[in-house]
């Protein structure tokens, strides 16, 4: 079946890749030069019924891995994505969003998200079914859309899908954004693994430099999240960017568990910077003859940057990064070196980095419910990447991934250190 699907995704990519260098095209002069990639066929399909405006799309990514020649999985072809997605909004006030998983592998009855939506005004919309719950700009971003491959540690420690209701909105003038999320405890990690405890979060982004008028620090934003679970019945579980498993426990059945995450932003131009962190705690945990124990040093920070070489401007919106315009005026790039504008017929040129750390309670190994392989108490993982983004929804990555653990892994092959390469296709629809 993974045969025949990647047959067809590369069928399908080729006849963009085609189409698009046989196609004529007359953009506007008002838009700059245009891409030697010119091609619009894969965007999706488009309808009307009854007053709603559909989109059926999806998501498809492929990568070619070579793992370090000590890690356990095999290296080569593998899907990473294969979803479906159907949007619909009626004029401005309703919208729904279901995204099945067809490779079921990291979710829960082969389904990501399905939700419908309120837009009330600005200040308070509501969403209510299976949502992603984010107290963090990474994981509230769409993979496809985030510079660094895959997700941080950070980000697995307190990210879910999740039954439930969350209402977001933006007060004094877009300054401030907040979301809070109610959820029933019958959702999933990133990795597919139940979340059966129920949890309440609030999240809230501040811009403080928005409204003075200076643009090189108008895109500064702090974040603050928090997340409670009263009754908590989950493992804890951990995996690097190329899905090596550097932490995992049996289910923890503790009263309650609370997570704290920071965050600090910065975009200007084509620059980014982002950095988070997240402390948790798990309270009154039985261990051994029902004693309970409470495990408060879960931490996780990571530290990520990012850089159009073309010059496409960064964008953050509502709790998450946007990927670059690719059909903008000239004047909505801003680039360093003005030789570096002979790229702009390529489309869009990233390069970006990240540094994630996690730290895990080493009472979780003195009391049993972990041991030293599969998990280590600390790890870092260190992504190099460079992103091309030939048009709009098409985006192919070339990039490293540095693993580090305090401790030899099976799944490093013995080792505590892990060097791997991908090449990654993704294609939204």
């Amino acid at each position: 079946m993974r045969k025949y699907l990647f047959i067809c995704f590369s069928l399908l990519a080729s006849f963009a890749f085609i189409s698009g260098l046989n196609a004529e095209t007359r953009p506007s002069l008002e838009c700059g030069p245009p891409s030697y990639f010119q091609w619009k066929m894969l965007r999706g399909l488009d309808t009307e019924w009854k007053g709603w405006k559909i989109h059926l799309g999806g998501q498809l990514a492929v990568d070619a891995i070579a793992y370090d020649k000590d890690n356990k999985k095999n290296s080569g072809l593998r899907w990473e994505t294969v979803n479906l997605r159907i949007t619909g909004r009626y004029g401005n006030k309703f919208h729904f969003h279901i995204e099945p998983d067809l490779l079921g592998i990291d979710t829960k009855n082969n389904l990501y998200e399905a939700w419908a939506g309120w837009h009330i005004t600005p200040a308070l919309q509501i969403k209510v079914g299976q949502i992603r719950v984010a107290l963090n700009s990474e994981f509230a971003t769409r993979p496809e859309d985030f510079p660094s491959i895959d997700y941080g540690f950070s980000s697995y420690l307190d990210g879910r899908y999740d039954l439930g209701l969350q209402v977001d909105g933006l007060l004094w003038d877009s300054a401030i954004w907040y979301q809070g999320s109610a959820t029933a405890g019958q959702g999933f990690d990133l990795d597919g693994n139940r979340k059966s405890d129920p949890q309440f979060s609030i999240r809230t982004v501040v811009f403080p430099m928005q409204g003075l008028g200076y643009n090189l620090l108008k895109g500064g934003f702090l974040g603050l999240g928090f997340a409670l679970s009263p009754d908590y019945d989950d493992e804890i579980f951990l995996q690097t960017p190329l899905r090596s498993t550097v932490f995992t426990t049996e289910n923890l059945d503790g009263d309650s568990a609370r997570w704290i995450h920071a965050e600090f932003g910065w975009y200007w131009g084509a620059f980014r910077l982002g950095a988070e962190r997240v402390d948790g705690e798990i309270q009154d945990v039985k261990v051994g003859n029902d004693i309970p124990q409470d495990f408060d040093q879960l931490t996780s920070w990571s530290a990520y940057a990012s850089w159009n070489i073309t010059g496409e401007r960064m964008r953050w919106d509502r709790g998450r990064w946007l990927p670059p315009i690719l059909e903008g005026r000239p004047e909505d790039k801003k680039q360093i070196f003005d030789f570096l504008k002979i790229l702009d017929p390529l489309g869009c040129l990233e390069v970006a980095f990240r540094y994630s750390n996690a730290d895990i309670d080493r009472g979780l190994f003195d009391s049993g419910l972990t041991t030293y392989n599969p998990s280590t108490q600390e790890v870092r993982t260190a992504t190099l990447n460079l992103n091309w983004y030939p048009q709009p929804g098409l985006k192919v990555t070339a990039g490293w991934v540095k693993t580090i653990a305090d401790h030899e892994l099976s799944t490093l092959g013995g080792t505590s250190r892990d060097s791997s390469f991908v090449l990654r296709m993704s294609l939204a629809l």
